[in-house]
């Protein structure tokens, strides 16, 4: 038989003393400490605290529902007028520049009966007249097209521009956001 001598196995940790962490160390865990703090509670704060309404929604459902009501009586409106022009022009810029007078028209007075009723909230009327301010560039903007139309120039809609994106973008969020998509800017007409 052989005799075996049996070497003592490493313990996991030092017999000596503890090392104390040097400053730099400290300060490094310290920051991805904070900094995982940080991110923990960024995400509680997005899933649990932040208020998920859009920032262009407004409070009175009813003002939006109104809306949407006047909103869809326009587009029968438009399709009418579109309709009666394509019809009765040989599409002569004159000509066309009468359809989009009468359109644009239409596309005013509905806006006119839907801001007849505002919100009540100071927020919402807020809103509503940032919206409103928007609706009317466009407005002018089809007027400008509509005069030169009349005064016998080939031109097209050119929007005045929000950020880099034409008016009508905004606009449409704002109707989406309120659940009255019938208001955004009618297209093609």
């Amino acid at each position: 038989m052989t005799a075996t001598t049996s070497r003592p196995v490493p313990s996991a940790t030092p017999d000596g003393p503890k090392r104390k962490l040097t400053g730099k160390q400290i300060a490094a865990r310290s920051a991805v400490l904070i900094g995982i703090g940080f991110c923990l509670l960024m995400w509680i704060y997005a899933f649990v605290l932040a208020d998920d309404k859009p920032l262009a929604q407004v409070d009175d459902s009813s003002w939006s529902t109104r809306a949407e009501t006047i909103c869809e009586g326009r587009g029968d409106l438009l399709d009418v007028n579109a309709e009666a022009s394509i019809l009765e022009s040989k599409g002569s810029p004159q000509e066309v520049g009468v359809a989009v007078r009468k359109a644009t028209d239409i596309i005013e007075d509905t806006l006119d009966e839907v801001l007849a009723v505002r919100p009540t909230s100071s927020r919402d009327v807020r809103l509503v007249n940032e919206w409103e301010s928007l609706y009317r560039t466009y407005i002018q903007d089809r007027r400008d097209v509509e005069t030169r139309l009349l005064a016998g120039e080939a031109v097209e809609l050119n929007e005045t521009t929000l950020n880099g994106s034409p008016v009508s973008l905004t606009i449409g969020d704002f109707t989406k956001h309120n659940r009255m998509v019938s208001c955004s800017v009618p297209s093609g007409r």
